[in-house]
C-alpha cells in the first residue's frame, strides 16, 4: 500500500510451475490492483525499464507477469472465474503511519446508496485525523486502463485546539514545543458513535474521539445533516474537492495514566439514555470510565462534566495494561486483552469478571462478534482464538478453536464481519487474512498481501456488498471487496 521505491511491488515473487498461468518458477511479477490508470502506466514503465537493465546482464530469457484490473483470479485447467475476494482500489495519503481507521455511512436525513458512497475517519502519526468521503465508480465512469474502483476526497481534517494554534505564522515556544510532541507521538486511537438510542445505526449526531499516547482526549460533533448539500454535488467530483473543513473540537481533557494503546465508547443503543462514557485503560491496569461532557438526545439528566472519570473497573488488576478491548453489541459486558496475555471480560461494569489463560504474549487485537456469540482473541506469537460467549452470564466462555499461528508475527487488529460468520485479521508481517468461523483448520479462506505491515482495518456492509479498508505503516490505504 505504500508507493515508496524500497516497497514496490516490483520485486520477484516465486510461483509454481502448475500455477493457473503456466509460466516458469522465476518469473517476475508486478500487480496493478486498484492502482489508477496513471500510476499503473508509470509503475509498469518503471518495472519493465527494470527488467530490461537485468536482462541484459545475461542470455537467459526474462518472464514478466502483470496483472491488471480490479480483480483476482481463480482457475481449475483453463476455465478462469472471477473471485469475490480482490483489490479494488489504494490510496496514499502521506509519509506517516495510519495508526488506526474507522468506517461510517455518510452523514444525511436522505435515503443515501450506502453502495455507493461512505466515509473513512483516519488518525495519522502527523497528528490529525482526515476524514475522506469514498465515491466507487459507476461502470459508465471507469476506464478501461484504470484499476481504481473509488473517487477518495478529503472532506475533513479534524485538529485539537493546540494544533489549530500551532498553524499561526508565530507560534510560541510552548506551542512549537506541543507541535513537535505531538508530530512526534501522533493520533493512536479514534472510535466514532451516532448518538442514537435505538436500532437505526444512521440516525443521530456522529461523535468522533481521539486518543493520543499522552493521554490526550479530543471529541467532536458532526450533525447528521452534514452531508446533504454535498450528496447533492455527488456526481460532480470535482466539485467536492474544492475545501476541505476544519470543525471546532467541542472537547479536549487528558487523563493521567491513559496508556494510549486503546479508547471504546460505550454504545448509547446498548447502554441506554444518559452520559456518553469512555473505556480508557490506564498505566496501573485499571479500565476508566470517563465522561465526554455529552449525553444522549432524550437524557434529562445533568451532563458530567468531560474528563471526570466516574468508575474504574479491575481495581485489584496486576500491573499489566490492557492494550486493546471490546464491547459486546446486545449486553453490558466489555473484554480486554492485557500484555501479560491475559483476557478479562466484565459483566456489568465491575461486577463480575471471567479471565480466560490460553495466549502467553501480548493480546493487542480483540472483538466480539455483531451477534455477541463469539469473541475473537489474537496474541503477539500470532495465535489466534474463537470463544463461545453465547452461554449464560455466569458461564465461563469455552475456547471452540484456535489456530497456532495465523500470522507469523504480531497480530494488531481483527474485525468481524457483518454475518457473525467471517472475520480478518491483519498484522506486521504484511498480511490480511479472511477467516471463517466454520472452517478455522489451520488455513484461512483467503489472504492479500500488503506492502507494509497493517496497523489497522475496517469493514463496512450494505445489502449488497461488504468493502474492506486497512491502513499501513507508510501511510497506504487499500480497499477491497469481501463479496461472497
Amino acid at each position: 500500500m505504500s508507493y515508496n521505491n524500497k516497497n514496490e511491488r516490483q520485486q520477484q515473487q516465486q510461483l509454481p510451475t502448475n500455477n493457473a498461468y503456466n509460466l516458469p518458477k522465476d518469473v517476475s511479477k508486478l500487480d496493478l490492483h486498484g492502482y489508477n490508470k496513471s500510476e499503473g502506466i508509470r509503475r509498469t514503465t518503471e518495472f519493465l525499464d527494470r527488467i530490461a537493465r537485468k536482462s541484459k546482464i545475461g542470455d537467459d530469457k526474462t518472464w514478466v507477469l502483470i496483472v491488471t484490473g480490479s480483480g483476482s483470479h481463480s482457475s481449475h485447467g483453463r476455465k478462469f472465474t472471477m473471485s469475490g475476494y480482490r483489490s479494488i482500489h489504494r490510496e496514499n495519503i502521506g509519509s506517516f503511519p495510519i495508526w488506526q481507521l474507522v468506517c461510517s455511512p455518510v452523514l444525511s436525513k436522505n435515503r443515501v446508496n450506502a453502495a455507493a458512497c461512505w466515509r473513512v475517519w483516519c488518525c495519522c502519526g502527523d497528528g490529525a485525523v482526515r476524514g475522506f468521503l469514498v465515491i466507487e465508480k459507476t461502470l459508465e465512469q471507469k476506464d478501461t486502463l484504470d484499476a481504481a474502483a473509488c473517487n477518495f476526497i478529503l472532506t475533513h481534517t479534524l485538529l485539537g485546539s493546540s494544533q489549530q494554534n500551532n498553524s499561526s505564522s508565530n507560534p510560541s515556544e510552548q506551542q512549537q514545543q506541543e507541535n513537535q510532541e505531538v508530530s512526534t507521538i501522533g493520533c493512536s486511537q479514534i472510535q466514532v458513535v451516532r448518538n442514537y438510542v435505538g436500532d437505526d445505526d444512521a440516525a443521530g449526531d456522529l461523535i468522533v474521539v481521539t486518543l493520543d499516547l499522552s493521554g490526550k482526549i479530543r471529541i467532536w460533533v458532526l450533525s447528521e445533516e452534514m452531508d446533504d448539500d454535498l450528496l447533492l454535488e455527488i456526481d460532480d467530483v470535482s466539485s467536492c474537492r474544492s475545501s476541505v473543513a476544519c470543525p471546532v473540537i467541542d472537547q479536549e481533557f487528558i487523563i493521567e495514566g491513559a496508556t494510549g494503546t486503546c479508547l471504546k465508547i460505550l454504545p448509547p443503543n446498548v447502554y441506554g439514555v444518559g452520559d456518553i462514557l469512555l473505556a480508557v485503560p490506564c498505566l496501573d491496569g485499571t479500565i476508566a470510565l470517563v465522561a465526554t461532557g455529552l449525553s444522549t438526545l432524550k437524557s434529562t439528566k445533568y451532563k458530567t462534566e468531560a474528563g471526570v472519570i466516574v468508575e474504574r473497573w479491575s481495581k485489584n488488576a496486576t500491573n499489566s495494561i490492557a492494550l486493546c478491548g471490546s464491547f459486546h453489541p446486545k449486553k453490558k459486558s466489555f473484554a480486554v486483552g492485557r500484555q501479560d496475555g491475559l483476557v478479562e471480560i466484565f459483566e456489568k461494569g465491575n461486577e463480575r469478571c471471567h479471565r480466560l489463560i490460553h495466549h502467553e504474549t501480548p493480546v493487542r487485537a480483540l472483538s466480539f462478534t455483531p451477534d455477541g456469540n463469539l469473541l475473537l482473541t489474537s496474541s503477539d506469537d500470532g495465535m489466534l482464538c474463537m470463544w463461545d460467549t453465547s452461554r449464560p452470564k455466569r458461564v465461563v466462555p469455552v475456547l471452540v478453536h484456535h489456530v497456532v499461528q495465523s500470522h507469523t508475527t504480531w497480530i494488531l487488529d481483527i474485525k468481524p464481519l457483518l454475518d457473525s460468520r467471517r472475520f480478518v485479521s491483519c498484522g506486521m508481517d504484511q498480511q490480511l487474512q479472511i477467516w471463517s468461523a466454520g472452517e478455522m483448520d489451520n488455513r484461512a479462506l483467503h489472504s492479500f498481501t500488503s506492502d507494509d505491515s497493517v496497523w489497522t482495518i475496517d469493514t463496512i456492509s450494505s445489502s449488497t456488498q461488504t468493502r474492506l479498508v486497512s491502513g499501513s505503516e507508510n501511510g497506504g490505504l487499500h480497499i477491497y471487496t469481501l463479496e461472497s
